[in-house]
């Protein structure tokens, strides 16, 4: 999956999750009181499953997943080391 397919696929995920019309590719979730601890736990099942990493406990740090850009970045990091799950 490319950079822009990922970026599509988050964005859908947040925008439909959070029912928000628009959300700028580096507006601050966390900031903009979108989220809440139930949802954070859906977003990381939602990146596991829909492209097959496995996150660690560093990988949720708040500056990690904070924006659309926040979470490409850590799906591509992961994708390039292969650090996916069978």
């Amino acid at each position: 999956m490319n950079h822009e397919e990922i970026k599509q696929q988050v964005t859908e995920f947040l925008t439909r999750s959070l029912r928000t019309k628009e959300l700028k590719d580096d507006d601050n979730i966390l900031e903009l009181g979108l989220v809440h601890s139930l949802f954070m736990i859906q977003l990381i099942m939602f990146i596991e499953k829909t492209f097959h990493l496995e996150l660690e406990e560093e990988d949720l740090d708040m500056d990690n997943i904070k924006t659309v850009n926040d979470l490409v970045v850590l799906i591509e990091r992961h994708q390039q080391t292969g650090a996916a799950f069978q």
